[in-house]
């Protein structure tokens, strides 16, 4: 077996694990979302389980605003005038 394939294998076996493991967290409220935003905006840092939480349910949408989290990234991003939720 080569290297390549061991390791694809591997990749595979630690994602399945991490599924395996991941908690299911319930949906943002309204109140939640407009805070991550506001902490989001003013440059505070989230902790790994609250990122571990906007990646499950990623993306959020409330009206104009997307959030996406992947890989430890938040993206914020708002869109005036448009309802996403109907888009």
């Amino acid at each position: 077996m080569t290297s390549a394939s061991i390791r694809r294998r591997v990749r595979n076996l630690e994602g399945a694990f991490a599924l395996a493991l991941m908690q299911n967290h319930p949906p943002l409220s309204r109140s939640e979302i407009a805070d991550v935003e506001r902490r989001a905006r003013s440059g505070e840092t989230l902790g790994r389980a609250e990122l571990d939480r906007l990646e499950q349910h990623s993306p959020v949408i409330d009206r104009e605003i997307m959030m996406v989290c992947h890989g430890g990234r938040l993206i914020v991003k708002r869109y005036p005038g448009i309802d996403l939720a109907e888009v």
